[in-house]
């Protein structure tokens, strides 16, 4: 044979293979390999595997912030990861549960409400705390909302708050500098 297997025709003798290994050897070493292997030390069962939390909301650190005059609790959406998860599945929404967005620097930027099971209301806010633009989101809505002006904040808050608040585009958001410091490229 081209493999160099040779093989009798009796079960009782050795089979050989190249380099002098026996097959006998090879099934012993090949044994305790499997025994080895499957050899559990420990007394405790193995670690269950973290839930995925994919399509749970999440809930970041917090900052407080104003909003004309308006004190405004909100969770800060810093990271990319972050960022992109936004307010997504969350079924309910506080009264003055808010998200700030904090972006490295003024750009052009847009939201959309995918996963998003609750109305919301977004302001793009310039890096001197110019409120650019007020847009109402509807839950769900596919549709991209882009500032019309560069911002480097976003805040998504409860529909109707900045309204109740008499918070106008045009008005003035005060972002601490411990907070517009945060960098969102880690």
């Amino acid at each position: 044979m081209s493999l160099g297997i040779f093989v009798t025709k009796t079960a009782a003798q050795l089979v050989t293979l190249r380099g002098g290994w026996t097959a006998v050897t090879l099934l012993l070493a090949l044994l305790a390999l499997a025994v080895a292997a499957g050899c559990d030390r420990s007394s405790s069962p193995a670690p269950a595997p973290p839930p995925d939390t994919a399509d749970q909301p999440q809930h970041l650190a917090t900052g407080q912030i104003l909003i004309g005059d308006a004190r405004l609790k909100v969770e800060l959406a810093v990271t990319p990861e972050e960022q992109q998860k936004g307010m997504m599945f969350r079924k309910t929404l506080g009264p003055d549960e808010a998200m700030l967005f904090i972006f490295p620097r003024d750009s052009n930027l847009s939201f959309w409400m995918k996963n998003t099971y609750v109305d919301l209301d977004l302001a793009y806010i310039r890096s001197d705390g110019l409120i650019l633009q007020i847009e109402h989101l509807k839950a769900h809505d596919l549709t991209s909302v882009f500032s019309r002006r560069p911002a480097r904040f976003a805040l998504e808050v409860p529909p109707g708050w900045f309204a109740a608040h008499g918070v106008e585009a045009g008005g003035r958001a005060t972002i601490p500098p411990e907070i517009a410091a945060l960098n969102p490229s880690g």
